[in-house]
């Protein structure tokens, strides 16, 4: 990766400066944070809206949210995901920015509905967008949540449920797979801020008596779009920018997660357990912004598409968890391209 505007020699130099710099003592635990959600109409149904990389600004996301208002108003919306990248190309440096106004409210508070978010990899930019160097980015996702509760981001990694149908586990993948060091070198892979979110995500999952758990984080375990499955992301060769230790991190919620959610990659993709993930389906929704078409992995896949831009909608009952991948038309109506039943072992 070239620093745009650069010599490849000042791009060593930075990553050679921000690599050297001492890794200071961070958290050993991350604190259990639990965000407050209110009780569904229904208690034995929760219908999710699922979208990722949305905050490209433009029409594409206009129109998409104009067809999850469609969707939702037909077979109905309780919560919303959103799996980060909220805003391009890097997150607002304050609570005050019109972005907050622009490419959240006005695009998806009509649909009157608390949306789990988590922050990408452009909402934390430091040297260019998109580098996910500087978590300060995320530190005001969370900080504009506690004045806006349609936007529900208590801290970085926290969970939610509703009751005990579903339960959700948000992480940040973020400082695991940036293109620079973190400029908080405790938070750096290997570091205490990464063996302590891995331990926070063993322990919540284990601890959860949810029918239904899913992981929410920016960065896809398997993708084959352009930017690939977690520890061989971009073809890159350093383990920091491949995601090895989002590989790991996802690796305790294997047989412990019903389905990993990401984004990423600018597409729809659902795989059913693999397996290096037994038990665990995958799930990509990173296409509410814009399409990135190209897609040279090659591992099997119940669904994948970079026809258009679209996002997913779960109907989650006690019996099952129905996935559905939408996909708008020319015409900007979300067209149903994939539906995918999961159940538990055991379920008819």
């Amino acid at each position: 990766m070239r620093l745009p505007g650069s010599r490849p020699w000042r791009l060593a130099a930075l990553l050679l400066l921000t690599a050297c710099t001492p890794v200071t003592q961070g958290p050993a635990t991350l604190p259990d944070t639990v965000a407050a959600l209110p009780g569904p109409a229904d208690p034995a149904r929760v219908r999710v809206l699922v979208m990722g990389d949305q905050g490209k600004g433009g029409e594409v996301p206009v129109r998409v949210a104009q067809a999850m208002q469609a969707v939702c108003a037909r077979d109905g919306c309780d919560l919303g995901v959103g799996l980060g990248d909220n805003f391009y190309p890097a997150g607002p440096r304050d609570v005050a920015s019109p972005l907050f106004r622009e490419r959240f409210e006005a695009l998806y508070g009509p649909l009157r509905m608390p949306f789990l978010m988590l922050s990408g990899n452009h909402d934390q930019s430091w040297v260019w967008g998109g580098d996910g160097a500087d978590p300060a980015g995320a530190d005001v996702q969370v900080a504009y949540a506690r004045t806006h509760p349609q936007w529900v981001m208590p801290a970085r990694t926290y969970r939610a449920a509703v009751g005990d149908l579903v339960a959700f586990f948000a992480v940040d993948t973020v400082p695991l797979a940036s293109s620079l060091p973190s400029v908080r070198p405790a938070e750096r892979p290997g570091g205490p801020w990464d063996a302590a979110q891995r331990a926070w995500l063993a322990g919540a999952l284990a601890a959860s008596q949810a029918r239904w758990n899913l992981v929410l984080g920016h960065h896809p375990l398997f993708s084959n779009g352009r930017h690939g499955s977690a520890g061989a992301y971009d073809g890159l060769p350093f383990p920091l920018q491949r995601g090895d230790a989002v590989r790991e991190l996802y690796g305790v919620a294997c047989g412990r997660a019903d389905v990993l959610l990401g984004g990423h990659d600018h597409l729809l993709a659902l795989f059913a357990p693999q397996p290096e993930c037994a038990g665990t389906w995958s799930l990509v929704s990173g296409a509410a912004g814009e399409v990135r078409p190209g897609m040279p992995g090659r591992r099997a896949a119940a669904f994948q598409s970079d026809a258009g831009p679209g996002f997913a909608w779960l109907d989650v009952t006690p019996d099952a968890l129905t996935v559905r991948l939408y996909v708008l038309d020319a015409t900007g109506a979300a067209r149903l391209a994939h539906e995918e039943r999961i159940t538990k072992p055991g379920t008819p």
